[in-house]
C-alpha cells in the first residue's frame, strides 16, 4: 500500500516521545523519503484529532503549532463530520514497510496550502523519529 501527500491515514500503533500509542490519524505531508539523523524514512505526517468539547477546543488551540480546521468548510474528504486540529509542530518520520496503517480520506488542496503555510510561519518543529 502507498500514500500520497495529503493522505490521512491511521496508524494502529507508534511511538511518540517514547510512549506507545494506539490507534491514531495523520495527514501525509511529505512522501519523498530520505535520511534523518542516518534513518531512513518514507513519509512524513502531522498527527491530526478532533476536539471533544468547546473547553477542549479552546485548550488545543492555545498551543501555537496546532492548525485547527472546520469540517463545515469541507477540507476533509471522508472525514467523520468532526472539527478538528492538525498537530504542524511535530514530524512524525515512519517507514512504510512494516507499518500497520490504512488511508481514510484525504485533505483538500485549500486545507493543503493553508497547512504549508502555517507550518512555514512555526518558528520551531519537533521532529519525531522514534517509528523508524
Amino acid at each position: 500500500m502507498s500514500c500520497q501527500v495529503g493522505d490521512i491515514i491511521v496508524v494502529k500503533n507508534y511511538v511518540s516521545q517514547g510512549v506507545n500509542l494506539g490507534r491514531h490519524s495523520f495527514v501525509v505531508i511529505d512522501t519523498t523519503g530520505g535520511q534523518i539523523q542516518g534513518l531512513d524514512y518514507d513519509i512524513v505526517c502531522n498527527v491530526m484529532s478532533s476536539f471533544h468539547s468547546e473547553e477542549h477546543r479552546q485548550h488545543k488551540l492555545g498551543y501555537p503549532g496546532n492548525l485547527e480546521y472546520s469540517s463545515s468548510d469541507e477540507l476533509i474528504k471522508n472525514g467523520h463530520g468532526k472539527d478538528g486540529y492538525i498537530k504542524a509542530d511535530q514530524f512524525y518520520f515512519f517507514n512504510l514497510s512494516g507499518l500497520d496503517y490504512y488511508v481514510i480520506g484525504s485533505i483538500t488542496p485549500a486545507l493543503s496550502a493553508a497547512l504549508q503555510k502555517f507550518i512555514a510561519n512555526l518558528k520551531s518543529v519537533q521532529l519525531i523519529t522514534d517509528n523508524l
